[in-house]
């Protein structure tokens, strides 16, 4: 349970985005709504008796939660970075 609450603290250094928000940047609203869908997923999982199939389900989430922000997180911001660069490249002005 420490670590759920700690690895937080790591975000500042895995998004590594250089457009912070998320109006325009659709990967990343999809990551954050799968992550809200995760965190409610595991709430609801906490409640229920520790039975054979929510166990593995927990499991799963489990692992997607931590995998959210230590390889989705960087993933998709460097991702953003690679289209936004793209993006510009025709509005450059010499």
């Amino acid at each position: 349970m420490f670590g759920a609450i700690l690895i937080l603290l790591t975000l500042p250094y895995t998004d590594r985005s250089i457009i912070r928000g998320n109006t325009f940047k659709v990967l990343s609203k999809l990551a954050f709504f799968l992550f809200v869908f995760n965190f409610l997923l595991l709430g609801n999982l906490g409640q229920l008796h520790v039975e054979v199939p929510y166990i593995a389900l927990g499991q799963v989430a489990t692992l997607y939660y931590f995998s959210h922000y230590l390889i989705i997180v960087p993933l998709i911001s460097t991702l953003e970075n690679i289209l936004y660069y793209i993006g510009t490249l025709g509005h450059r002005e010499d």
